[in-house]
């Protein structure tokens, strides 16, 4: 229900714009469609008559998959979704916003060489932000409510937008003349900031992380439990960080730097992030490449390590493995479970005992299978205190934790005493998965330096 009502909000605000516009123009007595206006049916008048229809049953198609609420997609993508269409509502209305000037002059049919070109505001960056609006707004309710039909019908809309666009492109300069053909020099179709370069290239994807740290960022509190989730302020640096170095691009491609930074302190500053940047590619696609590991068949144990609890119900991320224990432990019927967590300060119980309700009471366990350690604190304590009850450091062992904790829950037991140990994977729940996933960087750096130095 949260995603739909998202979803109709999204498209309420769209279209309230949408309508405002027109009826202010309307009121002023702005004509529109001026391109095919007065001409024959000819490639020019269909265009446009498509488009109108492509406009008309698009949204139709969208409530429908709306209220029909299936998607074919996992949960992330329709998150990415809700960012599409939240940012090409923004950027909508600041097209809408941009454009009061002109409208102030009531320019009507008969004045079309009085009419302003706009070229100020988001119009800087963007000759068609309106069509981008749409697009954007069109592919985020797509990947929210995704069904084949409602693809094939936003995938035709977007080509008439573009379309549209083509010939608008041809019809403009008849209006404004070279003063619009120095402005199809500067700036892009779509977004950007004319020809491409590699400031501008690392411009637009520092601008992208910044849109997608501040989007995360709430994103994980709503998902995440709000400010209690470690860690979550990391996408706050990632942010200021990538707002900072958009701030320095953009001045030095417009040539209006007022800092400057010594040869030497660049060169540093490249070095380090160099290195911080191919370390973290490394580590993470360690980290990823552990959620995929197929676990054996026939461990004599399989430890199930602890996570957080609400009272005395599992979270999320401790639901998947307790899951994983279950599917595993169902299929596997010698295998001997490790239920390894202590009680933490703001829990009601331990979160072994709490694994062990679970697998008992909602899978049918026999609790004969089921050895509690529940002292542990943290991931060394769970595996250190497990080995010490398994007794044995050559017998088969397998690490059951969500699968973005695997890799280091993995390096762990190797480095206590474990010669015979194996990855059980459980899922990585998203989309606060991917704050986890980048969090493990951080804790296998810890690692190194804690077990590598």
């Amino acid at each position: 229900m949260t995603y739909r009502l998202l979803a109709l909000s999204f498209m309420a605000v769209f279209y309230m714009i949408y309508f405002g516009k027109m009826l202010i123009q309307r009121r002023k007595g702005i004509v529109t469609n001026q391109i095919a206006k007065g001409k024959e049916h000819d490639r020019t008048f269909y265009v446009e008559a498509v488009m109108k229809v492509a406009t008309l049953v698009v949204p139709l198609a969208e409530v429908i998959s709306i209220v029909l609420g299936t998607s074919g997609l996992m949960i992330m993508w329709r998150v990415i979704g809700m960012y599409f269409a939240f940012i090409g509502d923004i950027i909508f209305f600041l097209s809408v916003y941009t454009m009061k000037d002109s409208w102030r002059a009531g320019v009507a049919s008969s004045d079309m060489d009085q009419r302003k070109l706009v070229t100020r505001g988001i119009y800087n960056y963007s000759r068609n932000p309106a069509f981008l609006g749409f697009d954007l707004v069109y592919i985020g309710i797509l990947l929210m409510f995704f069904n084949p039909v409602l693809m094939v019908l936003t995938i035709f809309a977007i080509v008439m937008l573009h379309l549209q666009i083509l010939q608008e492109e041809k019809f403009l300069p008849k209006v404004f003349g070279e003063d619009y053909l120095k402005y199809k020099e500067r700036t892009s179709r779509y977004a950007g900031l004319g020809k491409l370069s590699f400031d501008k290239i690392r411009l637009y994807i520092y601008f992208i992380l910044l849109v997608w740290s501040v989007l995360y960022f709430f994103t994980c509190l709503a998902y995440g439990g709000g400010l209690s989730l470690s860690w979550v302020w990391i996408w706050i640096v990632i942010g200021t960080f990538s707002l900072v170095r958009v701030l320095m691009l953009g001045a030095g491609i417009k040539g209006r730097s007022r800092i400057k930074i010594a040869p030497v302190f660049r060169w540093v500053y490249r070095i380090v992030f160099g290195i911080f940047l191919i370390s973290f590619i490394i580590i993470e696609c360690k980290v990823i490449g552990a959620m995929t590991a197929a676990a054996p068949d026939n461990l004599e144990y399989v430890v199930l390590l602890g996570a957080g609890l609400h009272g005395t119900q599992p979270s999320n991320p401790y639901r998947a493995r307790i899951q994983k224990a279950a599917e595993y432990l169902e299929d596997n019927e010698n295998a001997i479970l490790i239920a390894s967590g202590g009680q933490g300060y703001d829990e009601a119980i331990s979160e072994a005992e709490c694994a062990k309700r679970v697998l008992v009471e909602q899978y049918g366990i026999d609790e004969d299978r089921i050895i509690l350690e529940d002292k542990s604190r943290d991931t060394e304590e769970n595996l250190k205190n497990s080995l010490a009850i398994i007794g044995d450091a050559d017998a088969s062992v397998g690490i059951i934790t969500n699968g973005f904790h695997e890799c280091r829950a993995m390096s762990i037991a190797e480095s206590v005493g474990y010669e015979n140990v194996h990855s059980v994977p459980a899922k990585t729940l998203f989309p606060v998965g991917i704050h986890y996933t980048v969090r493990e960087f951080f804790g296998m750096v810890e690692f190194y330096l804690k077990y590598e130095l």
